[in-house]
C-alpha cells in the first residue's frame, strides 16, 4: 500500500476499529513512520489536496544517518 506523507509502497493496515464495527482502519508507513485512520478528512487521505509541506516524497531516506 502507498503511504500517504511519503509516498513510497512500505505502508500497512495495523489495526481494525477494536469494537469490530469496520468504523475505521489505521495504517502505518514502516519508511516514514506516519500513520493514519482511514476517517481523516481528504486533505489527510488524498495525495493532490495535502500541502506539500508535508510531504516527504522528495526526501532521500538513505541519507539520513539515524534511517540507515
Amino acid at each position: 500500500m502507498q503511504c500517504l506523507r511519503c509516498l513510497d509502497d512500505t505502508a500497512r493496515k495495523v489495526a481494525d476499529a477494536p469494537d469490530g464495527s469496520g468504523a475505521w482502519e489505521m495504517f502505518y508507513c514502516e519508511k516514514c513512520n506516519y500513520a493514519w485512520r482511514s476517517t481523516e478528512e481528504e486533505i489527510v487521505t488524498v495525495v493532490e489536496k495535502r500541502d506539500p509541506r508535508f510531504m516527504l516524497d522528495k526526501v532521500d531516506f538513505s541519507k539520513i544517518p539515524s534511517l540507515k
